[in-house]
């Protein structure tokens, strides 16, 4: 049992020395870690001095024992800021320390049977030495005790809270040297028992000390443990405890000398392992286990980087409202510990349900004047129970008129969702499951996650709105291509009616009528089947063509609009072009419709071909008033931008877009009071 005790000591002071030294980022830290090494080496000489029984180990480690409360002792007099802001003092007091325990430690090597001797019955008797050093061990630790207590005494509530639990666990530690050094004051000896009591005593204190110095990130050490491996170590934690149980149980009852029957024994290793799977097996468990972990291991409750990328994960790959709350739920009633959540959106003149778990809500809907949503959207949260609030009036009436609709909400803690500067809904979550009150963690994870999926929602409703426009979009560039088109079948039949009086008797004008009214009525019905069609994508019919004919055509089919218009062709009959020859017919009827519109009467259009390599050109040039650079620049090529009074500026739009479809480029070259001239280029 004596090995057992100084070897846990010992053990638990090195690791927590050590931790401690590596990552603490204060002096006082440090010089506190020393102190617990040197605890830990006079604990192994006191486990040595049980195995061999040398007085030796135990002259090393009294050694050990006053360079330990002498660092302890240094450590909580610069922690006391009244005296740590006395820095000569502080200063002289180091060094008084370190030249006590190297004087110390002198008398040790050159005197050893002045600090213990052995007398006849075989017990260690303390000598001059050990007197002195039993005496300095009392005075030190009352003072290192009294400096702690008045540590507490001027902290604020605050840091009583972190501060408490380590601070009794330095005067335990205190206390255990007290009650060592009296006993041998007291007995002029050293037993074996005030060894094993004081080991005790100190094996609690440090423990203490350790673990809410670890736990509150005392000493500005930063320390990160991962949830996961706290987590899936639970298993493994709980039956080395149960082994490690179960073996001093056996060992004590040894020990006292007793026998345990074999079916108590029998029965009592089921019922523990009974508990074990448990605690393994059962989610309340689990949940109530995760949240103890989490309160009193971690420096925060949650884990935001989890919360956060799990979240953003699911986002990623959520496009729609009902999705977005999906996971935002999903997330939320994984992370807090809570059974009861909402989720309200924005609807009109109230807010909706669109979420509730566990079950529906009986009523559905919150009304915008109600005073909870006025509350909600004058401040980042609402809390229900929230004393450190009293005084606001706004909080107090929404406590007082709406008690019962939260109540009937299930609503303890909400915070809302904000875009663009108003409240687009709010998420709200009842009771906490262990009934702790919500806290600043609570809150914080909320709020991130309220702001994320808000974020979400509207890039969802941005998206469905920006899906809708390129909907209509497409609906008023395939109004536009249809407007056009009959723009110049209506523009044909009009030049028809309008020359019909002066040259109706005129058989030419009469055949040129007759295929003008059938080719325009052809148009019409392809122009249906077009509408029909859509919005099947159009698809190319490339071929091997003669450009003089699909000109032939297109000049013939606007000859109502050419009627005193000179036509120049200077294309060669055997120009030969590998394109789709109807898409090819319409870019060409644009461009001299286009031009008849901005020339008068006299003038005069002018089409010319040639190859230069691998390239052709088309350029149909007119000697109209032309376009101006800024034009050309900035709107040509534009839908509803022209120059023209009766224009709809879609005739260029639509050429633009067949050009590019032919895989062909076109140019403009505007000479100022002579015309334009539009040049069309294919690469072979």
């Amino acid at each position: 049992m004596e090995l057992f005790i100084y070897s846990m000591t010992m053990l638990i002071a090195f690791a927590g020395g050590t931790v401690i030294l590596a990552r603490s980022g204060e002096k006082y830290g440090r010089i506190l870690a020393f102190g617990l090494l040197f605890l830990s080496l006079f604990e192994l000489c006191y486990l040595l001095n049980i195995i061999w029984n040398y007085p030796l180990w135990l002259l090393i480690a009294s050694f050990f024992e006053l360079a330990c409360l002498c660092a302890f002792t240094m450590s909580v007099t610069s922690m006391e800021r009244s005296i740590a802001r006395k820095r000569p003092f502080v200063s002289w007091l180091s060094r008084s320390m370190i030249i006590i325990c190297l004087i110390y430690g002198a008398c040790l090597v050159f005197f050893p049977e002045a600090y213990l001797e052995i007398n006849q019955e075989g017990y260690y008797v303390l000598g001059m030495l050990g007197k002195s050093h039993a005496a300095f061990i009392l005075i030190c630790g009352v003072i290192f005790i009294w400096i702690m207590e008045n540590i507490l005494r001027v902290s604020t509530n605050d840091q009583k809270r972190v501060l408490k639990y380590p601070a009794l666990g330095i005067i335990t530690v205190g206390v255990g040297f007290i009650l060592s050094s009296m006993h041998r004051l007291s007995t002029i000896s050293i037993t074996h028992e005030i060894l094993i009591l004081s080991s005790l005593i100190l094996l609690v204190g440090i423990s203490f000390l350790i673990f809410f110095a670890i736990r509150f990130k005392l000493f500005e050490m930063d320390i990160f443990v991962s949830r996961y491996v706290v987590y899936h170590s639970i298993t493994f934690l709980s039956i080395g405890a149960y082994l490690f149980a179960m073996g001093l149980i056996i060992l004590g009852v040894q020990r006292m000398g007793l026998q345990l029957p074999f079916v108590t024994i029998g029965f009592f290793v089921v019922i523990v392992l009974l508990a074990l799977g448990f605690l393994i097996i059962s989610p309340e468990a689990k949940a109530h286990l995760r949240f103890f972990v989490d309160t009193h291991f971690f420096a925060n409750k949650y884990d935001y980087r989890k919360e956060w990328g799990e979240l953003s994960g699911y986002l990623s790959i959520a496009f729609n409202e009902k999705q977005i709350i999906h996971v935002t739920s999903e997330v939320i009633l994984d992370s807090m510990y809570i059974n009861e959540l909402s989720i309200w959106i924005e609807d009109a003149d109230f807010f909706r349900c669109v979420y509730s778990f566990p079950s529906p809500m009986k009523s559905k809907i919150f009304a915008k004047d109600e005073m909870f949503i006025a509350c909600l959207e004058k401040n980042p949260y609402f809390l229900r129970k929230a004393s450190y609030r009293t005084g606001d009036e706004l909080w107090e009436r929404t406590i007082k008129e709406s008690r019962e609709m939260l109540k009937e909400h299930k609503i303890e803690l909400a915070v809302p969702m904000m875009a663009e500067n108003r409240m687009i809904g709010f998420i709200a979550v009842g009771k906490e499951n262990p009934g702790t009150p919500y806290g600043k963690d609570d809150i914080d994870l909320l709020s991130a996650i309220a702001s994320q999926s808000s974020a979400a929602l509207m890039s969802a409703r941005f998206a469905q709105e920006l899906a809708a426009n390129k909907e209509m979009d497409a609906f008023n560039r395939m109004s536009a291509y249809v407007l056009h088109d009959l723009k110049n079948a209506s523009g044909n039949l009009s030049l028809i009616l309008q020359n019909a009086p002066k040259h109706i008797d005129n058989r030419d004008f009469q055949k040129d009528m007759i295929e003008t009214v059938s080719e325009t009525l052809a148009r019409i019905d392809k122009v249906m089947g077009r509408l029909g069609s859509m919005p099947a994508k159009e698809e190319l019919n490339e071929q091997r063509i003669h450009l003089r004919s699909v000109l032939d055509k297109v000049v013939s089919r606007l000859q109502p609009r050419l009627f005193d218009i000179k036509v120049i062709d200077n294309i060669e009959n055997d120009f030969e072009l590998i394109t789709d020859p109807e898409m090819l017919e319409k870019i060409l009827e644009n461009i001299i419709v286009n031009s008849t519109e901005a020339i008068s009467n006299t003038g005069e259009i002018t089409i010319e071909a040639k190859k230069d390599g691998r390239c052709s050109f088309i350029s149909i040039r007119d000697n109209g008033i032309g376009m101006s650079e800024d034009f050309i620049r900035e709107k040509l090529f534009k839908p509803f931008q022209t120059t023209k009074n009766k224009g709809t500026g879609l005739g260029l739009w639509q050429v633009k877009n067949m050009v590019s479809k032919l895989g062909a480029s076109i140019d403009v070259t505007s000479y100022p009071a002579q015309g334009v001239m539009f040049t069309i280029t294919f690469s072979d």
